[in-house]
């Protein structure tokens, strides 16, 4: 048999590779609340203000806690980076690992 050898990957590094990928996943799921949380209060509740389908008050009163949850989310979103970045040295540990 030519090539690397799966078999030098073991339950740890399986775990550790569940681990980077749940930081990844972790990381889509804050920015798709981001940009959401965006895109509503900086695009369609203005938007229904100046069609006045909704209130002026109204529409101030929804942004606020919108603009809130849009920074839970960019924060939340900083720790999914930070943690996957904790998390990639597995990448270059199995590479190097599997060359031998």
């Amino acid at each position: 048999m030519t090539g690397p050898d799966p078999a030098f990957i073991g339950s740890s590094d399986w775990a550790s590779a569940a681990d980077l990928l749940a930081a990844l996943w972790f990381l889509l799921g804050s920015a798709l609340g981001f940009g959401a949380s965006m895109l509503l209060a900086h695009g369609m509740i203005p938007s229904l203000a100046i069609s006045r389908d909704i209130p002026e008050r109204t529409a101030r009163r929804i942004r606020i806690p919108l603009y809130g949850a849009a920074l839970v989310f960019l924060g939340l979103g900083l720790y999914a980076i930070m943690l996957f970045v904790d998390r990639l040295s597995l990448i270059s540990e199995l590479f190097y690992r599997g060359a031998q």
